[in-house]
């Protein structure tokens, strides 16, 4: 009777372990709202990773300046709203775009885009912010 009873015992445990495993592997994560991040980078460059701040590293007469959001999951509604000398959008900038892409001119004098989005989802929201620095050429040098 003892070792039927045993055996009946390691027989549930075991199904128990194996729905339990069955149930968190076909669970599939999420990324929760807030978990995302901003970032900008500038072309034409040599930097093609995305950072808070970015700066130009290369001459240009005009620059392409993106701004992109990373991370979370599902629809998001986003409002730009970019300041500093750019003189044209480029791409996205629009309440279902990802990302915001404006034209800048190059020249002789520093310049720097501020770009802020504010990101909301199922009656969330988050502001996020990022800074593109230009730095001034002359010729091939910096100024």
């Amino acid at each position: 009777m003892r070792t039927r009873l045993r055996s009946t015992l390691a027989g549930i445990a075991a199904a128990i372990v194996a729905a339990t495993t069955f149930t968190l592997s076909t669970a599939s994560p999420a990324a929760a709202f807030g978990s995302e991040t901003f970032g900008c980078r500038i072309a034409p460059g040599t930097i093609f990773n995305w950072y808070q701040y970015c700066h130009n590293s290369k001459p240009a007469s005009t620059y392409n300046v993106a701004f992109q959001v990373f991370g979370g999951s599902g629809d998001y509604t986003y409002t730009w709203n970019v300041t500093g000398p750019w003189t044209s959008v480029i791409t996205g900038c629009t309440s279902t775009s990802v990302a915001c892409a404006v034209a800048v001119p190059g020249g002789s004098f520093d310049s720097e885009i501020y770009a802020t989005v504010t990101i909301s989802q199922g009656g969330q929201s988050a502001t996020l912010s990022s800074v593109a620095i230009l730095n001034a050429y002359c010729g091939n040098y910096l100024c």
